[in-house]
């Protein structure tokens, strides 16, 4: 099962003067989406207002048999993400995540976050305990590394240190540039990288480095949420990406349902 966990907020853009286009969830609830559309079990810990927007993103992921560990937070609405800006979580309720119950971890083999929860205060502290708990139970651990802006309160480095090597992660040109970093320095950070830059995917680990094309069908969110679905399948990192952008599982006639 794969087990998610961090920031959920609403993403606002402006369609003209009076009126906003809203995409839902952020890009955990487009990659925990994806994952389960492609057949995994898919549990997502999180926290949203008690608000319209909360509601809108829970009945999202429980349409799409998602395993909810949601929060309702009385105090703080969810959060937003604003066009070109940092999403407005500060004293929000993704930044207030509290520990999750024993049973989310259950049943689990690979542990998936969002970079954000790191930088969010309070919430940091639980997302450094949730991963040393992935850790202690011998998951494997996923990151989302987003860019330097507002994602860390430190450097990565720093932060990650205690988990590093991860097993996976996932990252874009934006973010390389932001940190000043190169993409072969990422495989000293996580076993399996997988680097999304214009129309291309590179898949980088230690000793290999593959490049595959991105046809548009599908966003980054989407090919790494199926991608992982793969690697909780069994699937080694080339294959999982194989079929992360290759047809839906329906359209074979199968399901990769662990």
């Amino acid at each position: 099962m794969l087990l998610v966990f961090g920031e959920l907020y609403a993403e606002l853009t402006a369609v003209d003067r009076d009126r906003l286009r809203v995409r839902w969830g952020g890009r955990l609830l487009r990659q925990a989406r994806a994952a389960r559309g492609a057949g995994a079990r898919v549990r997502v810990l999180g926290r949203v207002g008690r608000d319209g927007y909360g509601r809108t993103i829970r009945q999202l992921g429980a349409e799409a048999g998602l395993e909810w560990s949601l929060q309702e937070d009385p105090d703080h609405p969810t959060s937003l993400l604003l066009e070109d800006g940092a999403p407005t979580a500060y004293r929000a309720a993704d930044a207030q995540l509290e520990p999750p119950p024993e049973s989310f971890f259950e049943g689990g083999s690979l542990l998936h976050a969002g970079s954000w929860i790191f930088g969010l205060d309070p919430a940091r502290t639980v997302a450094d305990e949730v991963f040393r708990e992935g850790l202690r139970r011998g998951l494997g651990l996923s990151l989302d590394l987003r860019s330097a802006r507002g994602a860390f309160r430190a450097s990565p480095e720093e932060v990650l240190r205690p988990f590093l090597p991860l097993s996976y992660m996932k990252v874009d040109a934006e973010t390389l540039e932001v940190l000043g970093m190169r993409p072969g320095e990422l495989v000293s950070w996580a076993g399996q990288v997988l680097f999304f830059a214009g129309d291309e995917v590179r898949l980088m680990s230690l000793f290999s480095e593959q490049r595959r094309p991105l046809d548009g069908a599908r966003s980054p969110d989407e090919v790494y949420g199926r991608f992982l679905a793969g690697v909780v399948a069994g699937r080694e990192a080339e294959a999982a990406l194989e079929r992360a952008l290759g047809p839906d599982p329906a359209d074979e006639g199968g399901s990769d349902e662990s």
